[in-house]
């Protein structure tokens, strides 16, 4: 099989061009989390194939860099899973898991938020961001979904961006529980879904549709 063919087998994104012949793969991870059997194998496949090490990216995930296309099939095989579980980024920070201001367990929301977000056919890339306070480690006002760990519970945003053209999101919900919060999330999403353009990111929506109309698709009904 030739090696154009054979990338496109592998999960959309999961491997990439560096030039020169070179390429470069993203080892599955959970929302940052490895496991000592998950780093063991990983450190295997960087001193077998004498690649130059990894590569932490913002997206929390493991790249590994500068594969040569005759090992590409064989890396790929040693590292077994690769590429993301989810259609749609979703960042979190630790939260009460292991942060000291933490005021809820952002990753385990986080990690419940990526199954959801796997339920839904969106018109243009979504991306989340999951904090455990209001230091909002895990950048939730310039993502399109963004939630804020409060001592009440949590609030919930929309259509933040931190492309070209930033724009903060806007409150959709203040004091809601695990359950009001997935609630408001669908809402905003299925109003979004139904009525964005094809590619139109939350922030161009809003901007276009206006938030009251966001709001009345989710408190209205």
């Amino acid at each position: 099989m030739e090696i154009e063919e054979y990338i496109k087998t592998l999960p959309e994104g999961a491997c990439r061009p560096c030039g020169k012949g070179r390429y470069s793969l993203i080892a599955r991870t959970k929302l940052g989390d490895v496991s000592a059997e998950q780093l063991d194998v990983i450190n295997g496949v960087v001193k077998e194939f004498g690649l130059p090490g990894i590569r932490v990216t913002g997206k929390q995930s493991i790249q590994l860099l500068d594969i040569p296309v005759n090992h590409l099939q064989d890396v790929v095989e040693r590292l077994g899973n690769i590429g993301d579980t989810c259609k749609y980024f979703v960042q979190a920070c630790p939260g009460t898991r292991a942060c000291r201001l933490g005021m809820q367990d952002s990753f385990a929301f986080a990690a419940k938020l990526r199954d959801f977000l796997n339920t839904f056919d969106l018109p243009a890339k979504l991306k989340s961001g999951v904090a455990g306070c209001s230091m909002c480690c895990a950048e939730p006002f310039v993502r399109d979904i963004g939630l804020v760990g409060t001592k009440k519970g949590w609030t919930v945003v929309f259509g933040g961006n931190a492309g070209k053209t930033v724009r903060k999101a806007d409150v959709l919900g203040e004091g809601l529980n695990e359950e009001e919060a997935f609630a408001v999330i669908g809402k905003a999403l299925d109003f979004y879904r139904e009525n964005a353009k094809k590619k139109e990111r939350t922030a161009r929506f809003v901007e276009r549709v206006g938030f009251d109309a966001v709001l009345e698709a989710i408190h209205g009904s």
